[in-house]
C-alpha cells in the first residue's frame, strides 16, 4: 500500500513539474516573438542605471537576497515605464575569499 501511494506521489509531482515547464517553454516563445526584454537605445531619453550587490555563492540563496532583488527590480521596472534607457546587468559573483571561507569550514567540519 504504502508503494502505491509513493507512486502516485511521484506522478503528481512530475506532472506538476511538467505543467510548470511547459507554462515556462510558453511564456518564454511569447517573450521572444514579443520582444518583451528588448529595448532600443534613445539617445533623446534619459539613462537609468542600477547594479545589486552580487550573492556570493558561499551560502545557500535565501530571502535577503530576494528581497534586496525585488527592490531592484522594481526600480529598473518603473524607470523603464517612464520611458528611461535602462541597463541593469545582473550575474552572480564569486572572488576568492568566499571560496577560501567554505573550503575552510568544511575543513574544520
Amino acid at each position: 500500500r504504502r508503494r502505491r501511494w509513493d507512486i502516485y506521489r511521484f506522478k503528481m509531482a512530475t506532472r506538476r513539474r511538467d505543467e510548470l515547464l511547459a507554462i515556462q517553454e510558453e511564456v518564454q516563445a511569447r517573450w521572444a516573438t514579443e520582444k518583451t526584454f528588448e529595448t532600443e537605445r534613445d539617445p533623446s531619453r534619459p539613462k537609468y542605471f542600477v547594479t545589486f550587490p552580487y550573492p556570493y555563492m558561499n551560502g545557500f540563496l535565501h530571502m535577503g537576497h530576494a528581497f534586496s532583488l525585488s527592490k531592484t527590480d522594481f526600480a529598473v521596472g518603473y524607470q523603464a515605464l517612464k520611458g528611461c534607457n535602462v541597463l541593469f546587468p545582473f550575474g552572480f559573483h564569486c572572488t576568492g575569499m568566499p571560496i577560501q571561507a567554505s573550503a575552510g569550514k568544511i575543513k574544520r567540519e
